[in-house]
């Protein structure tokens, strides 16, 4: 599948990311754009329009397209800046944690504001190597550099690279040595 790119430089490199990890080419000679608001469509093609506030929309949309969905499982969109999107894929991301109604995903140097709710993410990456360890946290077993027992059958998860600790609580806990196998 092949689709033409209308938008300004910043959301081309998002975009051209997206399109790349779903298998759908870009060319100029494709009959469909898709086209920021606010630029003008070339006569003879078809035009999906997006801005800002409906570019979730526009990603669900390739997903639904795209012919290698399988491929493309691997990957989660984050927002770290209110008008720039960054593609991440599994090996990159540390631990997902819930804050109030958002949830957030930790890579070695930032963090990013995902749509998903912790428990879609939990179904989403059941088989990917990440584990569900308490309420607010979901974390990536290859992250995690040393686990420590600690009191009241908790465990401490020590990550890798950012030093920092994520717990394993009580009602997790058989969970979590079941993963591991223990």
């Amino acid at each position: 599948m092949e689709i033409d790119l209308v938008c300004c430089e910043n959301m081309r490199r998002i975009l051209e990311e997206l399109l790349i990890n779903r298998k759908i080419r870009i060319s100029k000679d494709a009959k469909v754009c898709i086209i920021e608001k606010g630029f003008d469509l070339e006569e003879g093609k078809i035009g999906i329009y997006f801005d800002m506030s409906t570019v979730n929309v526009l990603i669900d949309y390739l997903d639904q397209i795209s012919v290698n969905k399988e491929e493309i499982k691997n990957i989660i969109t984050g927002r770290c800046e209110e008008d720039e999107l960054k593609v991440l894929t599994y090996d990159n991301i540390y631990y997902f944690e819930a804050m109030g109604n958002d949830v957030f995903c930790r890579t070695r140097d930032k963090k990013y504001k995902v749509k998903e709710k912790l428990y879609e993410l939990e179904g989403r990456l059941e088989n990917k190597g990440f584990i569900r360890v308490s309420k607010c946290f979901i974390v990536n077993i290859v992250k995690v550099d040393r686990i420590i027992s600690w009191f009241n059958s908790k465990l401490i998860l020590k990550i890798i690279d950012i030093d920092e600790e994520v717990y394993v609580t009580r009602k997790y806990l058989n969970d979590f040595k079941k993963f591991l196998g223990f």
